[in-house]
Formats: C-alpha cells, sequence, structure tokens
C-alpha cells in the first residue's frame, strides 16, 4: 500500500486542462485570476510550450517571477524561449489583450520580490506585488545617451525586465540573444533592470552594446564585471553609462584588450583610460575594486584613487604593472579606513619599489584581515625589508606568500615576526628555494621533509599549529599552509 497522498482536486482538474494545449488556451480567458500562478507551474512541470508563451501573455497581474527558472539544473531552453516570446508579443502590442497586467518579468534567481514559492499550496506565487516603492520603479521617459531622434526612441516601453544580464558573443545566454533578435528586427526593447552586469569574452559590436546599455536602469547596477571582453576604445565608448550607475559596490576588470590604433600612442591610451578612470567620481557606494591584468594602470594609480573613496573594503591590483611612484600613490590614497582584504598577487616588486610597498603595507596594518601578496618576486632581503611592516597588521588572518623565491631563512624570520600565541591566521607561505635542485629546478622531497620537521620544532617555540600540509603540483604555486586556531 503506497503513503503517498493522492492528487489534490486541482492538480487532477489541472492536468485534465493541460492535456490539450488548445483547449488549454480556450480556457484561460474563463479562469479566475487567481488559479493561474499554479496552473503556469503545472504548464511549465508539463512542458506545455504553447500554454506557457499564452499564459504570459494573458498574466493578468503587474509582476511574474520566473527566477527559478533561471538556476542552472531548471534551464529548460524551450520553457525560457516561450516564457520570452510571450513577453515579446507583449512588448509588440499598443493595445494590451483585456485583463493582461504584466509590467515586470522578473528573473532573478534571488528576486527581492520573490517572498514566496511559486510551487507552494499555500503561498504558491507572488505575482501581485507593487515595486512602485523600489528604486526599479522610475519614470519611463528618461534622457538617453546616444541623444536618439525618433520620438519612439525617447519613449521607454511601460515593461520591464529584471535579470542579471551576460554579455557576451560566443553562445550568448538566452535573454541575450532575446535581445538581440529584437534588434536585429527593428523592435523596441523593454526595460531592463540588472543588480549584475557582466562581460565576458567577445561581447557583440559596440552599437548593439549601446543599444541595450541605452535600456539598462543604470542606478540599479550593484556589480560590474568585465572579462576579457572590452578594448580600451570600447570602455571609452561605455564609460558615460558607467559613470550613472551611482549604486555600484563591487566592480571588476580583467584583461582590457589594446586596440591596434592605440599601439604606441601613449598620448592616446592617456586620454581613453583617463576618461573612462573618471567614472568611478560617481561611484560613492564602492567597496569593492579589482583589476586584473590591466596594463594601462601604470603610472595612473593617481588618478584613479582621486575618485575612490573611503568605503573600500576591498582593493586588488593583481597581475598589474606598478611602478614606483604607483606604490607611493597607493600609500597616500584615502581608502584605508575600512579596507579588510588587499591583494596585490602577481604584481612584480623591485628593490625600488620597497619604500612604497611598506608604506601601503603600513596605511592598511590597522584594518586589513586579508594579504595576498603571492607571486611577487619577493626575495629574502625584500622579505625582511617588509617585515616590520606586516608585524603592524594587528587584524591579518589570511596571508599569501606562496610563489616568493623565499629561503628557510627568510621564512623563520617572518614566522617569528608575525606568529602570535593569541592569533588565529592562515598562511600559504612558499616551499623554501633551498628544498629545490637549484632555481627553477625540481623540488627534492628529502629536503622537503627535514625541512618540515625542524617547522615543527620551530612552531613549538612559537605557536603550535592545528595543520600543516604542503603542496606540490596541485594548486599554481608548491606552498605549505599553516592553520593556527586559538
Amino acid at each position: 500500500m503506497s503513503s503517498s497522498s493522492p492528487p489534490s482536486l486541482f492538480a487532477l482538474a489541472s492536468q485534465s486542462i493541460l492535456r490539450n494545449q488548445a483547449q488549454a488556451i480556450k480556457s484561460l480567458d474563463s479562469l479566475p485570476p487567481m488559479l493561474l500562478p499554479p496552473l503556469l507551474s503545472e504548464a511549465i512541470s508539463s512542458r506545455s510550450i504553447q500554454t506557457v508563451q499564452t499564459m504570459v501573455q494573458a498574466w493578468p497581474f503587474s509582476c511574474l517571477s520566473l527566477g527559478h527558472l533561471m538556476e542552472p539544473q531548471q534551464l529548460d531552453p524551450d520553457i525560457f524561449k516561450a516564457v520570452l516570446d510571450g513577453f515579446g508579443v507583449l512588448l509588440d502590442l499598443e493595445v494590451r489583450p483585456p485583463g493582461c497586467n504584466l509590467k515586470v518579468l522578473d528573473l532573478w534567481t534571488k528576486s527581492p520580490n520573490d517572498t514566496g514559492n511559486l510551487h507552494s499550496p499555500t503561498q504558491p506565487w507572488n505575482i501581485g506585488i507593487s515595486i512602485q516603492k523600489s528604486e526599479v520603479d522610475q519614470p519611463r521617459t528618461r534622457r538617453r545617451l546616444n541623444h536618439a531622434t525618433s520620438p519612439q526612441d525617447q519613449q521607454l516601453p511601460d515593461m520591464q525586465l529584471d535579470v542579471d544580464l551576460c554579455i557576451k558573443k560566443a553562445g550568448p545566454d538566452p535573454v541575450l540573444s532575446f535581445l538581440i533578435r529584437r534588434l536585429h528586427k527593428g523592435k523596441v526593447l523593454p526595460q531592463i533592470c540588472c543588480r549584475k552586469l557582466t562581460f565576458v569574452g567577445k561581447t557583440p559590436k559596440l552599437p548593439v552594446l549601446k543599444r541595450i546599455m541605452d535600456n539598462v536602469h543604470l542606478h540599479c547596477v550593484q556589480e560590474v564585471k568585465i572579462s576579457y571582453s572590452l578594448g580600451l576604445l570600447d570602455l571609452a565608448a561605455l564609460a558615460p553609462y558607467m559613470g550613472q550607475m551611482v549604486h555600484v559596490n563591487t566592480f571588476y576588470l580583467s584583461g582590457v584588450l589594446m586596440d591596434p590604433s592605440t599601439f604606441f600612442i601613449e598620448q592616446k591610451v592617456q586620454k581613453l583610460f583617463s576618461g573612462f578612470i573618471a567614472q568611478f567620481s560617481g561611484m560613492n557606494q564602492l567597496k569593492h575594486l579589482h583589476l586584473d591584468d590591466v596594463s594601462s594602470l601604470e603610472g595612473r594609480v593617481d588618478q584613479l584613487l582621486k575618485y575612490v573613496g573611503t568605503n573600500l573594503e576591498t582593493l586588488a591590483f593583481t597581475d598589474c604593472s606598478l611602478s614606483a611612484a604607483d606604490l607611493i600613490s597607493l600609500s597616500l590614497g584615502r581608502c584605508y579606513s575600512r579596507l579588510i582584504f588587499l591583494d596585490l598577487s602577481e604584481v612584480i616588486f623591485i628593490p625600488e619599489d620597497l619604500e612604497g610597498l611598506r608604506a601601503v603595507l603600513l596605511q592598511a596594518s590597522s584594518t586589513v584581515v586579508h594579504l595576498d601578496l603571492g607571486g611577487c618576486c619577493i626575495t629574502d632581503t625584500q622579505l625582511t625589508a617588509i617585515l616590520p611592516a606586516l608585524s603592524r597588521c594587528i587584524q591579518l588572518q589570511f596571508l599569501r606568500l606562496c610563489g616568493n623565491p623565499v629561503s628557510s631563512v627568510g621564512l623563520e624570520s617572518l614566522l617569528r615576526v608575525m606568529l602570535l600565541p593569541s592569533k588565529s591566521r592562515v598562511l600559504l607561505l612558499p616551499i623554501p628555494m633551498d628544498c629545490y635542485w637549484g632555481v627553477g629546478g625540481p623540488l627534492q622531497q628529502g629536503h622537503l621533509q627535514r625541512y618540515l620537521a625542524e617547522l615543527r620544532l620551530l612552531l613549538q617555540e612559537v605557536a603550535m599549529p592545528t595543520l600543516i600540509q604542503d603542496t606540490h603540483n596541485t594548486f599554481q604555486y608548491d606552498m605549505i599552509m599553516l592553520c593556527f586556531e586559538v
């Protein structure tokens, strides 16, 4: 005997209605509005494609939240296309069908509007909520950046798409494909409300990007990620949009592509990058800034820091070329009062940089919790020079130094300075150079084991770790991980 509950009357009725899609579509007008959300859930589960599209077109509530469809394990391309196609039909209509009140299609995976569960029998949906008090509900007509000339371009449609937008050319996501198809057909785009805006790899051409950005509520964007996708000319062209993202708290830029027209023309690079940097002046809520592999940054850190406020909690310049003057400028910045995470990994330091690096560490010493100096070519001499500054980092809980050519003597000096019995810390240290066969040679396991034995004896004098682990050919660099818990 089965212990499972029998299907409810509503479930049986839904199955009966959806068994014949043509009949289901005809019956939508006669159903009470409050039955449509659970019926849509059944239609999605049973993959009734045409019914899903028609229900979107007839949605009687102002908001339809379907963010669960964006989850990778839930993503059904056909169902997703049906939802967007239904939404697109409404965009094309000058007069709405009777009873259709849909204004916002919410595809955020974790939506502020999504307090209910579409499948819950007690509160199966959350769709009638007014969003007028939210920032996303702004006047439908606003200034446009491209100075469009047609009256149609000056008036934004009274429909909105809430989605975290990922812009890329190869294998674009369904939402981007939907927007580009409409552009190619000369159709109007919805207003777009993004919390997260991502550019990955090769992107559509600049005119297409600008048409999409014209419809984005820039003040809603909270996180921007640009990863090996935009050249310096594109960045400069999109800079005015970024300057209006006044609520951005996280900005990540990796691998700015150098345009052939800017090669060997320093003045042009200076002008383009300076114009881009100036847009940070409006980002007063910026808390996390990460620039990775940005060659144009060298010699311009002072310009950037003029526009970065005191709210920064994360500052990362990784795999960048920084001059001694850049490090001095960095030490003079006003971004240290709340700084918790400082990442300068893969920045190659030379002897001339030591004064600036020491000054940066001293500025961050009272607040920094996570410090990454991995892969910086720090030698024993350089490590000794910055030890006094490292010893001042009283809040430090995580230090990464692997990937630096340091000897066992240099590491011993570090450990005697850094390890205090009352502090919990994680240290990722390089395996000493004297454990290898020469510079760049293979690791000698016998030497490593002897060093680890000596390390345990040393640590008994200072603070015994809860974990000692060595890794070889596992991560980017060989390292010794020490964990200390109070």
